[in-house]
């Protein structure tokens, strides 16, 4: 399977991902649930602003036209219970809701009045109009007033100016109260909403670095077989972009959710306590909303997990094609490469466009099914308030409730999304964490002493990196503490296998490799790695100045031996040419360097470390033979007393070595010095043979 095929995650249920997504969340549960306890006041608070306009409008822009409770001024302690009264002339008056007109019809020390607007003139009348009420005739019957409503008469008496500005001063009084508490809703919520959003956001990023971190620690830690098989882009978009879309589940949406979860709760409430009817109505739309749901989830959910395989692929051929491009542009593939990348920007541009056009048609579809609505409200709501089952405060309420009520469902629906988009995510980023190092400490450890002697030993080690597809075969051989020893063979003979399984970079299949007799396998990988050090044909620079590309962040290392171990690879000079000296800094992978100064600085790592084992792997390849004999002269004085393997091509640079290793098809065919295995006449013999007949050859040519 190619590499940039990604598997498919499955096996993982939603329920399963947010208890674990839940679990990174855990250590933050105290701001979390202040965040939840902001969200409900500030809940109180936008729930509480189309409630208070409707206390304005039935309680006070039409509050002097309902019906009132009067009493003798003397006897107004009787009304009490009903409010704060109004004494005008010898009565006292007292406004009543709707709940208590049948408590004060049943009390019979209670009058009922009621102020009404005929002719351009009010009129205080005794008795209370029906709900729908008929037009009002002002008729006079023996010099008195009577108002007429259909076959119902009512005796009336005139107000003037100054009685009615008496009953409408409670309604000036009301209109402060309400507007300051109108006011102290709205500064209250922005308050709210700024101190939870800065809540929010911190313990959003704080659990994102937490992710990040665990998922760079969990790589460190996996074995080279996993990056064997997983390019460096899709790895690259799993520790960014897949954790940042987590990031809104974090920062917005656990906490949002349940404050949209709460308003719509809290809406429901309050509609039904105002009008059942009403509120079914409101709400005939929601099975509709709810199928939309359910084919929205299934689309976009495909889209977002297609989206992010794309996006990985076009990221690991961009980083690819990014570190070749000289062999892109040496060989003028740039068109080529160009077609490529092409392709595969188009298929991320459609899986993107999926997404985006299932949006623009979900998100406006809530917004319609709103406007109906409030449509069937207008036209039920209208009646009703004609007919007078219904205050007009109660309708204009309801318009403000709907379009509240339809927020938060078109913020769950946003929210929606982000839940999909970082569902996906956590699928990519748990089947990472999932994914075990297949390079492990054993259970029971065994520690190296502090002085390791450097005894080697390969008993009958069969490896391979696919399958039983072998490239060691029954090796074994023994180094012994303090010994050179070279190997040597043609390519894929198996000698960097060898190297790359000393350090378990790879485990072997059969047999074992010992280290002054211990297993590797029961060493720690800490302590193994600490012993052993490779110098690798093909180096690697971090970006940084040469200080720290040798120390590699190690502050044990001093300054003072960064420097002896520039000097031991003769590198002083060309460090005291530089501007900034070891401070220098390098572009990335060193390519300010040529290769054969990286080569250089990637001994002095080694020699800076002083490790008890030193690996050469192909180490003076790119180092020309001037400086190979430099190079030579340093490892032959930090290589005494420790043991020390070359991997060569160059016959030359091993003949000092106490055993050379000839290695053919993933086999040991030959042990012995460099004139044992010359008077042997076997394969080693050829091999020096054939190279020192090219360098005749060219020897001549000049």
């Amino acid at each position: 399977m190619s590499i940039h095929k990604e598997k498919e995650v499955v096996g993982i249920k939603d329920s399963q991902l947010i208890v674990r997504m839940m679990a990174f969340a855990k250590p933050y549960w105290k701001m979390i649930v202040l965040c939840i306890a902001l969200a409900f006041l500030i809940v109180v608070a936008d729930l509480a602003r189309p409630y208070l306009m409707k206390m304005a409008i039935d309680e006070h822009i039409n509050g002097i036209n309902k019906p009132m409770a009067a009493a003798p001024a003397a006897e107004s302690g009787k009304l009490g219970k009903l409010g704060d009264p109004v004494v005008y002339g010898e009565y006292a008056y007292v406004r009543i809701s709707e709940k208590e007109v049948a408590s004060v019809a049943e009390e019979p020390s209670l009058q009922r009045k009621q102020i009404v607007e005929v002719e351009g003139s009010h009129w205080m009348i005794d008795g209370w109009l029906p709900a729908k009420q008929e037009e009002l005739k002002l008729v006079r019957e023996n010099g008195a007033a009577v108002l007429q409503a259909g076959t119902e008469r009512y005796a009336a008496a005139e107000l003037d100016d100054e009685a009615v500005k008496q009953f409408l001063q409670q309604d000036y009084t009301g209109f402060v109260t309400l507007g300051l508490l109108f006011l102290l809703a709205v500064v209250g919520a922005a308050v709210l909403n700024y101190v939870q959003s800065n809540l929010l956001q911190y313990t959003g990023q704080s659990i994102i670095f937490a992710i990040r971190q665990k998922l760079f620690e969990h790589l460190s830690r996996m074995s080279m077989s996993y990056f064997d098989r997983n390019p460096v882009g899709r790895l690259v978009v799993r520790v960014t972009q897949d954790t940042e879309s987590l990031n809104q589940m974090y920062s917005q949406v656990v906490v949002n959710l349940v404050k949209d979860i709460i308003i719509i709760i809290g809406i429901v409430f309050v509609m039904l306590q105002m009008s059942v009817k009403l509120s079914l109505l409101a709400f005939a739309v929601l099975p509709v909303l709810f199928l939309f749901t359910v084919i929205y989830r299934h689309i976009v959910r495909n889209a977002q997990r297609r989206s992010r395989i794309i996006l990985a692929r076009l990221n690991s051929f961009l980083a690819e094609n990014l570190s070749g491009i000289r062999i892109t542009q040496l060989f003028v593939r740039e068109e080529r490469q160009w077609e490529q990348f092409d392709k595969l920007n188009k298929e991320n541009y459609k899986a993107g466009m999926v997404g985006t056009v299932v949006n623009s048609i979900f998100h406006p579809a809530i917004g319609m099914l709103g406007n109906v609505s409030i449509a069937l409200l207008l036209w039920y709501g209208g009646v009703k308030v004609i007919d007078g089952a219904v205050t007009f405060g109660v309708v204009y309420a309801f318009t403000h409730y709907i379009r509240q009520f339809f927020q938060p469902l078109m913020s769950l629906a946003e929210k929606y999304n982000q839940i999909q988009t970082a569902m996906v995510g956590a699928e990519r980023i748990f089947d990472m964490l999932d994914e075990k190092p297949a390079i492990v400490d054993a259970a029971k450890p065994i520690s190296l002493p502090k002085q390791v002697r450097g005894e080697i030993a390969f008993e009958n080690v069969w490896f391979a990196y696919n399958g039983e597809d072998w490239v060691l075969k029954d090796v074994s051989f023994r180094i012994s503490p303090g010994q050179t020893v070279a190997f040597v063979g043609a390519t894929g003979a198996g000698k960097s296998s060898i190297i790359q399984l000393i350090n378990r970079f790879y485990d072997v299949q059969k047999g074992a490799i010992k280290l002054d007799g211990i297993d590797i396998r029961e060493i720690p990988l800490d302590e193994l790695r600490h012993a052993v050090s490779i110098v690798q044909q093909d180096v690697f620079l971090f970006t940084g100045d040469i200080a720290s590309n040798i120390r590699l962040n190690n502050e044990a290392i001093t300054d003072e031996q960064v420097a002896e171990a520039v000097r031991m690879v003769h590198m002083n000079d060309f460090i005291a040419r530089q501007p900034q000296g070891m401070k220098t800094a390098l572009g990335e992978r060193g390519v300010t360097l040529s290769l054969g100064q990286r080569q250089l600085l990637s001994f002095a790592r080694a020699i800076a470390f002083r490790p008890q084992i030193l690996i050469l792997d192909e180490a003076t390849s790119n180092i020309d033979t001037e400086t190979e004999l430099v190079v030579q002269d340093a490892l032959h004085n930090i290589s005494r007393g420790r043991t020390t393997l070359i991997v060569a091509h160059r016959l030359s640079t091993i003949q000092h070595a106490d055993q050379i290793i000839v290695m053919h098809k993933g086999k040991v065919r030959e042990i012995g010095s460099h004139f044992q295995l010359l008077a042997q006449r076997g394969s080693y013999y050829r091999l020096f043979e054939l190279q020192y007949k090219e360098q005749r050859g060219m020897q001549t040519a000049r």
